[in-house]
């Protein structure tokens, strides 16, 4: 199950019987823009072209030195309190309501020196350690990505991680637990089509059922599909399913 989200929470699910490059290329072909990914290799072509432009995440690489903590539990801690550092600006820019501006001023300001001495840490880091340690791995894994890892601070509109697709992933690594098997193609197909909806709802603030309830009444008469999806209806429509169900409520009390 593969998923692509936009920063509105526009979700949208493709399923495939195989994990091969073949479904993201086919999906971003020709996509221009930010695309925040993790460093599965299946993505690399969608960057050749130079139309997209390859945001990393901070958690993956994060999780390398987790790896690592067993073997090399004191430059892992030192490593992970930068990354801490990094997390905690996002966390008061959170909190300060910034503006996508203000939020890149306060990475330039305070974010860049800090990935500055964590680059040259790591560089030196990388000709101290065993060349197929833990360690080695998740610095050579960091440093590889490092452009990837470091464009968020260019831009405030970006993310430190890309946590999201994979909070967005959570159902199905759930799920699989209780029905463990779509049976047919088509039936993961379907799957992929109701989650869609489902999880755009929730990050378009509409109820899910009231959504889905309403759209079946209006798609036979409704010239226009766009509005039904679940940002548009909640502009179109929920106000009046709104007043409906207030006047409603006024009736019977």
């Amino acid at each position: 199950m593969w998923v692509y989200l936009d920063r509105e929470g526009r979700h949208v699910y493709e399923f495939t019987d195989h994990r091969r490059k073949e479904a993201p290329i086919r999906w971003l072909r020709g996509f221009k823009g930010y695309l925040h990914a993790d460093a599965y290799p299946g993505y690399d072509e969608v960057f050749v072209p130079d139309e997209a432009t390859e945001v990393a995440c901070w958690a993956h690489a994060r999780r390398k030195f987790l790896e690592a903590e067993t073997t090399e539990p004191e430059l892992t801690a030192e490593i992970l309190s930068r990354i801490r550092s990094l997390y905690a600006i996002e966390r008061h820019a959170k909190d300060m309501s910034l503006d996508d501006e203000a939020r890149r001023a306060l990475r330039q300001e305070r974010a860049t020196p800090i990935l500055e001495e964590l680059r040259a840490h790591l560089a030196v880091l990388e000709t101290q350690v065993l060349p197929k340690s833990p360690m080695a791995r998740a610095v050579g894994y960091t440093l590889r990505q490092w452009a990837a890892l470091t464009t968020y601070v260019s831009d405030g509109r970006l993310s430190l991680d890309n946590n999201a697709a994979e909070r967005a992933l959570r159902a199905f690594a759930v799920g699989r637990k209780n029905w463990l098997f779509f049976q047919t193609e088509g039936g993961g197909r379907t799957a992929a089509i109701l989650m869609s909806f489902l999880k755009t709802c929730e990050a378009a603030g509409v109820n899910p059922s009231e959504w889905y309830r309403d759209v079946y009444v209006r798609i036979d008469r409704e010239r226009d599909f766009a509005k039904l999806l679940p940002h548009a209806w909640r502009e179109h429509f929920q106000p009046e399913i709104e007043a409906r169900r207030a006047d409603l409520i006024r009736r019977l009390t």
